[in-house]
């Protein structure tokens, strides 16, 4: 305890002193991983950094955080809400960082990823963004578009195989067992025939009318 005090307390006065290099906040961040060994180091360290006025205290500790692995932190997923909305594009960035990394997902989460996305476009804006690696906006806005399409491909799959399991009506007389190769082919073929079901019911149907004969009076003849 007394260590992690006198590194916050280093901290702080090299803030106070003049603005950082990036060689001097991966090292602090790297001493500050070291010390959160816990769900409970990371949470002590989150409510005591996070929010912290100085940007440069607070990127090191997201960045602390993500190298430490411990993501049991139940305070973790408002943090990084917060940052993902922070002034600075390298938190943000590093925040969206931490999401992708542990696939993290929910509500709020998505819509953040949503809005700092915004209207990028892949692969075009990632191959402008590996050109120009000092622009942190482009690259927090690539990362959370990568992120955000796991999760909604994620929700997908979930989706389709729920839909392919109710259409199967899966249960203990199945031919094959779960997880095996014939298990997967029966599943995305039963999906296919409900998918081409439902685009069958939803295609435009013909309807036909009955005509009836006209009756031929006078002496009309018809050459076939």
């Amino acid at each position: 305890m007394l260590k992690y005090h006198f590194l916050v307390f280093k901290m702080n006065r090299l803030v106070g002193k003049g603005r950082l290099s990036g060689v001097e906040e991966v090292s602090l961040a790297g001493q500050l991983a070291e010390m959160i060994d816990s769900a409970d180091a990371a949470q002590r360290v989150l409510a005591d950094l996070a929010d912290h006025a100085n940007p440069q205290i607070r990127r090191i500790t997201i960045n602390a955080i993500r190298r430490s692995h411990q993501m049991g932190a139940p305070g973790l997923p408002a943090v990084l809400l917060r940052r993902m909305a922070d002034d600075e594009p390298l938190i943000r960035h590093d925040a969206v960082w931490i999401v992708q990394d542990n696939k993290m997902d929910g509500a709020e989460l998505r819509a953040a990823l949503r809005r700092l996305a915004g209207k990028v476009q892949l692969p075009r804006d990632a191959d402008r963004a590996r050109a120009n690696p000092s622009d942190a906006g482009l690259m927090t806005q690539v990362r959370a578009r990568l992120a955000l399409d796991k999760l909604l491909e994620k929700s997908a799959a979930e989706r389709n195989a729920a839909l392919a399991a109710g259409a199967l009506e899966i249960g203990n007389g199945q031919p094959y067992a779960e997880g095996t190769v014939g298990h997967k082919g029966l599943i995305q073929r039963a999906l296919r025939r409900k998918q081409a079901g439902r685009r069958l019911d939803s295609s435009v149907k013909l309807t036909f009318r009955k005509v009836e004969p006209t009756e031929v009076t006078g002496n009309k003849r018809f050459l076939l």
